[in-house]
């Protein structure tokens, strides 16, 4: 119909004669014309909004995890010495790196001198530590004999200290006392008795007939003995004030002092005799310490020299260096240690030796990763070397807490072919593994499925109801592979689902 009208409208084009032939007014074709071009612009938007629409589909979806890591040997054996006293590990002869070595092996020769004048230096210490203890032990028993043999004594000097100076002043200062006066007294004596004399002697020569001459000598011979006499008792008068006022005074003082001085002594004598027997004791514990302290260095510094020529525990092949989670630490930073006159400390592992009977791969898994894999699931290994060939492997171990924050250790085994050599430990190597499939899929692409803002995991879609018009409808999802995502459940095969969110 639309076409007749074009066709018409074209005819009126002509003219006048066209016009009258057709008996059609010209407003009727301009009229049609308009709403063909309505009809033409309503088709056109149909289409556009028909091919803005997509259908769910089935796909079959794969989603495989694809891992670095490193192959490892399991019963690799990291080396290190592992001494107890001595912590000087001088090279002399190193060790060479790819070496084949077989139980029992030297892997290194070290410098041995400086610890073997060490232990002569222990000998001579613990033979002269011996003397003394033996000295002090004389001492500490003839001590332990004498000790009541001079509390005794003590206790004896304390009574006789006691007893003396109670006699002094009982006895002897009494007794001093009466000397004093009585020496006074002589000499008040022997002054009275010789003045006496010469008194009498004067009445008895004027009496007599005998010569002038021998009365001077006799009485001059009385008179000075009178005069001896009077100054020998002014020195004994002199004596007897000094030794009341001085030396009797100072003699009772000195006498109480020194008994003070001696019981003090003796107390302290008391309580540090038996004070030293246990220092003594103490001494002699000590030094038994001391000896045993020196046995101990001996047995270890013994244990480190046998410990200091390594040999080895298993047969292998040598590495410089050490495995962690089957990654080599490289010889770069052990090159300085294990070349001539390097230091190597105790404890440290700086030698590996691999048997290369078995081997396995590890691998760092993130936390991210850690639902998407069990133990048992099986993948491929992927060399680097050998990008087409694939080794069947399987997910024998994951460990229970992080190795890392964020990062778990999986352990893979792996089924090499017939005859095929071992990879060499610290080869790298990729895990392929698939984590999900599904043959069947209802899917949709990932565009034409929205969230909401205020909660992102509630997922829906657009449909297209009968009369045309767009309707939320809620979906569950699953995976994403690709540009398509899983619908496990809101939709079916033949709903029109926009591929755009419409514009409001």
């Amino acid at each position: 119909m639309k076409k007749v009208i074009r066709l018409i409208c074209i005819l009126l084009s002509l003219g006048p004669l066209a016009s009258s032939l057709l008996s059609l007014p010209a407003s009727i074709c301009n009229k049609d014309e308009d709403n063909a071009t309505k009809v033409e612009k309503k088709e056109k938007k149909e289409e556009k909004e028909k091919s803005k629409t997509v259908t769910p589909e089935k796909k079959h979806i794969r989603i495989q995890l694809s891992l670095k890591g490193y192959f490892e040997d399991p019963d690799a054996f990291p080396f290190s010495i592992a001494t107890k006293n001595w912590s000087e590990l001088k090279v002399i002869t190193p060790p060479t790196q790819g070496n084949k070595v077989k139980k029992g092996d030297s892997l290194l020769t070290l410098d041995l001198e400086k610890i073997k004048q060490r232990l002569d230096s222990l000998n001579s210490e613990l033979t002269l530590n011996a003397l003394d203890k033996q000295i002090l032990a004389s001492g500490v028993k003839l001590a332990e004999t004498l000790s009541p043999i001079e509390m005794e004594e003590l206790v004896r000097k304390e009574k006789h200290a006691k007893e003396d100076y109670e006699r002094f002043q009982k006895i002897e200062l009494p007794y001093e006392k009466k000397a004093e006066a009585m020496a006074l007294k002589s000499y008040e004596q022997t002054l009275s008795y010789v003045t006496e004399e010469l008194n009498q002697l004067k009445k008895m020569y004027e009496a007599d007939d005998l010569t002038e001459e021998t009365e001077e000598i006799i009485l001059q011979r009385t008179q000075n003995q009178v005069e001896r006499a009077q100054f020998s008792l002014e020195g004994a008068k002199k004596r007897n004030l000094e030794f009341k006022e001085i030396s009797l005074p100072r003699k009772i003082i000195d006498k109480e002092k020194a008994f003070d001085r001696k019981k003090l002594s003796m107390a302290t004598l008391r309580k540090t005799q038996p004070i030293e027997l246990k220092k003594k004791k103490l001494e002699l514990e000590k030094m038994e310490e001391g000896r045993n302290k020196l046995l101990k260095t001996k047995k270890e510094l013994e244990f480190d020299l046998k410990q200091m020529t390594p040999r080895a525990p298993i047969a292998g092949i040598l590495y410089w260096g050490i495995f962690k989670r089957g990654k080599w630490s490289g010889s770069t930073i052990f090159e300085p240690k294990l070349k001539k006159a390097g230091v190597i400390k105790p404890y440290e592992e700086f030698l590996t030796i691999t048997p290369r009977k078995r081997t396995q791969v590890r691998i760092q898994l993130p936390e991210k990763n850690l639902k998407e894999v069990k133990i048992g699931m099986k993948g491929k290994i992927l060399l680097p070397y050998q990008p087409d060939e694939k080794l069947d492997a399987r997910l024998a171990q994951i460990s229970e807490t992080p190795i890392n924050p964020g990062i778990y250790d999986l352990t893979i085994q792996v089924t090499l072919p017939e005859g095929e050599k071992l990879p060499l430990p610290g080869t790298a190597c990729t895990l392929k593994v698939v984590t999900y499939e599904n043959k069947n899929a209802l899917t949709l692409p990932s565009s034409a499925v929205f969230s909401k803002d205020a909660d992102p995991d509630s997922k829906f879609v657009y449909l297209i109801s009968k009369k045309g018009k767009p309707k939320q409808k809620k979906v569950e999802v699953g995976k994403k592979s690709g540009d398509r995502i899983e619908i496990l459940s809101g939709v079916r095969i033949g709903n029109k689902v926009l591929a755009e969110k419409p514009k409001p």
